[in-house]
């Protein structure tokens, strides 16, 4: 396995090249990339959709209101953003945070998939609609409602590595709608409870030599 300071370098490298990435015209619009941040030993990754305005601001991930009540659900089970890790599928912020197209997500997801690879997570949270169904096609699992998957989990191999992957709506949409808090809440349940069934050893997945 390769050694945590290995995997460091790679991550910083790969943040790099997020940052001078053109592989779509999202970049063109956008004050900064935001290419994820956390811990790289995470067993819980957070996969979001995409840079909204004040991560583009700041170049770092869900940091306004969503991202707020993200930390929160997350203290509630006892973790932190220092915890996990949190990323998205698209790197720019689109203009207008209008959704991601296809061709937009096809450009950038390899380095969602090279920063999963690199982190090794045993369980993967996906915020809302886009990541999800991103995600959810390696297992495969087609939906139209994020309604109509979140509550579930899917047990699939993600790039090589056997993960649990537990879809939920946008914190972002949860801010408007007492019934997508509930369900957020509902689903950091979950996750709690699927974190306290990974074995000790998953603690440290990777060689720290």
């Amino acid at each position: 396995m390769e050694r945590r300071q290995d995997r460091r370098e790679q991550m910083d490298e790969l943040a790099a090249a997020i940052r001078e990435c053109r592989r779509c015209p999202l970049w063109k619009d956008a004050r900064h990339a935001v290419p994820g941040e956390g811990n790289i030993d995470a067993q819980l990754l957070f996969v979001g959709e995409a840079p909204g305005q004040r991560e583009d601001l700041t170049g770092r991930p869900f940091v306004g209101r969503a991202g707020a009540l993200l930390e929160e659900l997350l203290a509630g089970i006892g973790l932190s953003r220092g915890d996990v890790f949190i990323a998205n599928i698209v790197k720019h912020r689109p203009p207008g945070n209008r959704d991601p197209r296809e061709s937009e997500v096809a450009a950038c997801t390899p380095y969602l998939e090279r920063q999963i690879r690199l982190i090794g997570p045993a369980i993967i949270a996906t915020l809302g609609r886009h990541s999800s169904r991103y995600i959810l096609s390696k297992v495969p699992v087609d939906f139209e409602r994020i309604t109509d998957i979140r509550g579930r989990i899917y047990a699939a191999e993600v790039f090589g590595r056997a993960v649990r992957i537990i879809p939920t709506v946008h914190p972002a949409a949860a801010l408007y709608n007492p019934r997508y808090r509930a369900m957020l809440e509902e689903d950091f349940r979950t996750i709690e409870e699927e974190i306290r069934r990974l074995p000790d050893t998953a603690a440290t997945p990777h060689s720290q030599g």
